[in-house]
């Protein structure tokens, strides 16, 4: 690899500052290097006292083992040192383009789970075992923002993961919380933190199916606030369609804003970085505002990490026909 010193001077400036940050935000959940030099394109993210760094394999670059061994234990060097942390305390993840079934795939057996404080709520993450931790540090805003509209509404959280958007909801007060996702491992996580929250999970739903499927079978509009935020790309196994986030969200949008009552608000967010809103297509909605400037976080510098929406549901639409034809 090249000379790390400019990384190593840059992750000692960028840490100083975002741990007295975090500290005064109560956060133990944060970014504390973000790509911030081209030439170093790793992502760092502290999870209490571990981190967990994210090492980019760009398009067009042949890596083999070694080189990928190479690369990370230069990497951890620099990062032990920098931060007077021992090696058993940061742990690595290789990120390529990712296929569509990379989410719900275990990758250890390793089990070592734990738990981090963000806004007062707490969240078990595994840093080891899958993918991804369990909580999504770009949503942190977002989650907020959904607690907010959430008090004393009956809410669905589409596509719910480990559930971080169910338990900010349920914790601010949410009637019900229904999450739905295509794992029972992520579901039955859900379901662990609301209980390390004090929730009482049998007062919400947690429901296995396929989101695409489950939003075309239901008809009645019974829900205040709905969470939209679906993988760019899957292909599971366990799905009855293909999800392409850019080619199908008109029809999850759609779909979701009918399940809405009049009044009621869905937000939407894809972490597709070319994504395109189709809002002349939107069907239902008397606003959509654009939000993103709001939701990305002072800790994520890259500013095309998410794009989000908030939308209204108006009174008397319907969802077109070719939408409803296209799960029949």
């Amino acid at each position: 690899m090249t000379n790390l010193t400019p990384f190593a001077n840059r992750l000692k400036k960028m840490a100083r500052h975002y741990d007295k940050w975090a500290r005064r935000k109560e956060l133990e959940a944060y970014r504390i290097y973000d790509a911030d030099l081209d030439e170093f394109p790793i992502t760092i993210d502290r999870y209490a006292d571990q981190l967990y760094v994210s090492v980019y394999h760009r398009k067009g670059e042949v890596w083999t083992e070694d080189d990928w061994q190479d690369r990370k234990l230069a990497y951890r060097d620099v990062i032990t040192e920098v931060l007077g942390l021992g090696r058993d305390q940061v742990f690595f993840k290789l990120r390529k383009r990712q296929s569509g079934t990379d989410q719900y795939e275990k990758l250890s057996i390793a089990q070592r789970e734990f738990t981090v404080v963000e806004n007062g709520l707490g969240f078990i993450v595994n840093l080891t075992d899958y993918l991804d931790t369990g909580l999504f540090l770009d949503h942190r805003e977002a989650r907020m923002m959904v607690a907010k509209e959430a008090r004393g509404k009956v809410m669905l959280n589409l596509f719910a993961y480990t559930c971080s958007f169910s338990v900010y909801g349920a914790a601010a007060g949410a009637k019900r919380v229904d999450s739905i996702d295509l794992s029972n491992t992520y579901l039955d996580w859900g379901k662990r933190n609301m209980i390390l929250n004090d929730i009482e999970a049998a007062e919400h739903r947690f429901i296995k199916a396929d989101a695409m499927q489950w939003l075309a079978e239901h008809r009645i509009p019974n829900y205040e606030i709905i969470v939209l935020d679906p993988p760019t790309f899957s292909n599971s196994k366990m799905m009855k369609d293909v999800l392409d986030t850019q080619r199908d969200h008109l029809r999850l949008i759609n779909h979701a804003l009918r399940l809405l009552k009049p009044g009621g608000k869905l937000f939407f967010s894809t972490n597709y970085r070319k994504f395109k809103l189709d809002e002349a297509g939107i069907v239902g909605a008397a606003s959509v505002k654009e939000i993103t400037k709001q939701t990305l976080p002072k800790d994520f510098r890259k500013r095309n990490l998410h794009r989000s929406w908030w939308m209204e549901r108006g009174t008397g639409e319907a969802v077109p026909p070719e939408v409803t034809e296209f799960y029949q």
